[in-house]
């Protein structure tokens, strides 16, 4: 169930479905879950400062079920080249927290996982 919050100042027009739609698939792609229990929320034109300048930013949290210490580099990697592609960001004003939850902890269709 990987859930990923983006927060950044990149203009919102830019934040199409298309976009949405490449980084859902990429996402499940990275953590090798179904694209069925992906969810991506990205909101754009925030005012954000990162070091210092409004360049383009962005943090971002990944919450998601059974994430190791070995795929959160792999993971930082390909969805932070992804957004450096498709919205110029550079990866150096790009941060991602990280957070792994048991599946009891997360709710889904009445249920947990």
């Amino acid at each position: 169930m990987p859930c990923l919050t983006v927060q950044t100042n990149v203009g919102d027009n830019q934040i199409t479905d298309d976009f949405l739609k490449q980084l859902s698939v990429k996402l499940s792609e990275i953590v090798g879950k179904p694209e069925q229990y992906v969810a991506v929320h990205v909101s754009g034109g925030q005012k954000l400062f990162f070091a210092g300048t409004n360049e383009p930013a962005a943090y971002m949290e990944l919450v998601s079920i059974g994430l190791s210490a070995n795929q959160t580099a792999k993971i930082s990697n390909e969805i932070m080249s992804f957004f450096e592609e498709k919205l110029n960001i550079k990866t150096s004003r790009i941060y991602i927290k990280f957070t792994n939850v048991a599946g009891n902890m997360m709710g889904w269709n009445k249920a947990t996982f």
